[in-house]
């Protein structure tokens, strides 16, 4: 007995039709293309970097796609906080060498962790260390007023406001004493 073996109908895509019928909103800090049902996967993510998570990065049709829509006067995606990475980066930020996913340094406040393909993990500190004095940089207090502001008690980063009650004005680190044998405050 011979057995029959059934193959699936194959569709020809219209690829121009299903680039024009995707509908493309921005989550989070990227862009999520939905080709349809005739298209697997069906839902791409798009990075502010031009690349797509699927397995064509920069060479899929959904990065085309959000090309055009962007370029139609699309919603853009927001930035990313200070020094929060929404995606593992393509190459190192400190070497330039390939980078790759690292679940266990990932987390909410900072984003996804990754490794450098060089050094494993030590270019991932060496940037975090980076960010965290960059941040260091773009603040002026040591310690931050302390102020009432709308029936609440907090720390006043952005400095106080002709309605905020004092109650400590705050230490600027400019105002700190550098010279002398406590000058490693600094």
């Amino acid at each position: 007995m011979k057995s029959q073996i059934s193959s699936p109908e194959v569709k020809t895509l219209d690829l121009n039709r299903i680039l024009k019928e995707a509908v493309i909103r921005v989550s989070g800090y990227h862009y999520v293309v939905d080709f349809g049902p005739d298209v697997r996967p069906q839902s791409h993510y798009v990075t502010k970097e031009r690349r797509c998570t699927c397995g064509r990065g920069a060479d899929c049709s959904a990065v085309s796609a959000v090309a055009d829509y962007l370029r139609k006067g699309g919603e853009r995606a927001p930035e990313p906080p200070h020094g929060f990475y929404p995606y593992a980066p393509e190459k190192c930020p400190v070497c330039g060498a390939p980078a790759y996913f690292e679940p266990k340094f990932s987390s909410q406040r900072r984003g996804a962790g990754w490794g450098c393909s060089q050094t494993g993990w030590k270019h991932y500190f060496r940037d975090r260390a980076r960010i965290i004095k960059e941040a260091l940089d773009m603040n002026p207090w040591r310690f931050p007023p302390v102020v009432i502001r709308d029936g609440q008690q907090l720390n006043a980063w952005d400095g106080t406001l002709p309605t905020d009650t004092v109650l400590y004005p705050g230490l600027l680190r400019a105002d700190l004493v550098t010279d002398g044998p406590i000058g490693y405050l600094e």
